[in-house]
């Protein structure tokens, strides 16, 4: 009973306002650093259509061994990717405070948990994929982008309320620290 109160405490004190929620499209605009880790064309990529006619052919055995290892490591790199966006979603955040950006407790929690909740999701993700192959949960790996999509939201929203002059400072500001960031 405990847990189910403070769980339903969690959803509300961490649902999203609704101006906090832009598009993609601004998304990538402003949070300079993500990686376009979004595949537009999943079931190409992950889709086990093609693995299981290669595995169904005993003479491509060996094929579809290999098929299979190189969209394992397809996996990893894209999950790794969104890893990475996590983290660069968390650097935003803590640049816009560092340049004085108010932020509230509610925003910080909300954006703390979601963090959390997207690295843990990627570390399960990933591990399922290392040890049972990229074709086993699709549904969930293609779900793998959505907490990154909510979280980096989250951050552009904490952008899209400073002026507009302060906006476009902090996002010169901002390329200029992902160029660094990068090359450190």
């Amino acid at each position: 009973m405990v847990f189910v109160c403070l769980s339903l405490f969690l959803l509300l004190l961490l649902k999203p306002e609704p101006s906090a929620a832009p598009q993609e499209s601004q998304i990538r605009d402003t949070i300079a650093g993500l990686s376009s880790a979004s595949a537009t064309h999943f079931d190409i990529l992950f889709g086990d259509r093609d693995y299981l006619m290669l595995r169904s052919r005993p003479e491509l055995k060996g094929v579809s061994a290999k098929f299979r290892h190189d969209h394992r490591r397809i996996a990893l790199l894209w999950l790794g990717e969104l890893h990475r966006d996590v983290l660069v979603v968390w650097e935003f955040r803590r640049f816009l405070v560092r340049n004085g950006l108010p932020v509230t407790f509610r925003e910080e929690v909300s954006i703390g948990c979601g963090a959390c909740f997207a690295l843990a999701y990627l570390n399960v993700l990933q591990m399922t994929v290392l040890l049972c192959g990229p074709f086993v949960f699709t549904g969930a790996v293609r779900s793998a982008k959505s907490p990154v999509e909510r979280l980096s939201g989250q951050g552009a929203g904490l952008l899209s309320r400073a002026p507009d002059a302060v906006r476009a400072q902090l996002q010169s500001k901002w390329t200029q620290h992902v160029v660094a960031w990068d090359l450190g």
